[in-house]
């Protein structure tokens, strides 16, 4: 009798764990002036809809302020998360730049402060940027690695003190920001999470940021993104149309009509062959599958979760 209700026990352990190892769907949280009462509504609606998770944008808050927590608003946040039965993320300050030796103790001290507010907030993925430089000094060979190898060598430290905190810190590839800045490739970006080897220094995929860089460099898409798939535990997932920003606009509404820059629009409002890359690429099942879609967007939301499940439906 007891081996039977034994095996009854792991059967429903392992049928669980089974259901359990999907990607979750989920949207970027979007306050205004930093008001993360605006959150409540938003969770309440995301449920609705059937989103399982949320990304709270650290780097919209105050919760961090001269590189200290806010206790205030660190509680005030801590309710908002306990009342929902969403899975979190946070996205950290994109201004945090293990690339700029000029103020790279400041960095490291942000770094430090978001990986406290993902521990006390119970939330285990922390997103934030692979450094950028100048394309000046990109171009000089030692000063580019001398540069690489100090963010390395903190990105594991970093990690060490996540792992304490139970926390992974999940670097996104990012593009150049102007015609001045360089940043790695999404397969510069995997070298580098190799060479580092800790299992707390892991990756976000962002396809967008993916499309415009290899656009930019002239690499094939796919295989740049298939390169960072063993490492990714967090996807930011918006189309575009891979184009550099070029042409001043009056606005940003007009960098979407001319289809320029990271600019974060619905599934199949770009050309990010999303298809194709779900179909080639083998994600892992139990990753966040989460959409950077701003609130004008809001409309749209239901819709893109039904094209984000028939996509994860391809993964191989």
């Amino acid at each position: 009798m007891l081996i039977n209700e034994n095996f009854r026990i792991y059967l429903f352990l392992r049928i669980f764990s089974i259901i359990d190892k999907k990607m979750k769907i989920g949207f970027t949280l979007k306050p205004k002036d930093g008001n993360i009462l605006d959150f409540e509504k938003q969770i309440e609606n995301l449920e609705k809809i059937g989103a399982e998770t949320v990304e709270i944008p650290l780097y919209e808050l105050d919760v961090i302020c001269g590189k200290k927590i806010i206790q205030d608003e660190l509680k005030l946040l801590n309710k908002i998360t306990r009342n929902s039965n969403l899975n979190f993320s946070i996205h950290g300050s994109m201004s945090v730049n293990l690339l700029d030796k000029d103020y790279l103790e400041d960095h490291l001290e942000v770094l430090k402060r978001e990986i406290e507010v993902c521990s006390d907030l119970n939330t285990n993925i922390l997103v934030t940027h692979f450094g950028h430089t100048s394309v000046e000094t990109s171009k000089n060979k030692k000063k580019y690695g001398d540069l690489i190898n100090i963010q390395k060598q903190k990105y594991f430290e970093m990690a060490e003190i996540a792992k304490v905190h139970g926390v992974k810190l999940c670097i996104e590839n990012i593009f150049p920001y102007t015609n001045l800045h360089f940043t790695a490739l999404p397969s510069e970006v995997s070298d580098n999470i190799r060479e580092i080897d800790h299992p707390n220094a892991r990756t976000t995929i962002d396809f967008s940021h993916a499309y415009i860089n290899c656009n930019l460099r002239n690499k094939d898409l796919i295989p740049e993104i298939e390169t960072m798939i063993p490492f990714t535990e967090h996807l930011h997932v918006h189309d575009s149309f891979g184009k550099y920003k070029t042409m001043y606009t009056y606005i940003f509404a007009e960098d979407i009509t001319y289809g320029q820059g990271d600019i974060h629009l619905p599934l199949g409002w770009g050309n990010i062959p999303f298809n194709e890359i779900f179909s080639a690429c083998a994600f892992k099942k139990d990753i966040f599958f989460n959409f950077e879609l701003s609130r004008r967007y809001e409309k749209y939301y239901s819709q893109n979760v039904k094209k984000a499940k028939k996509l994860i439906s391809l993964v191989i």
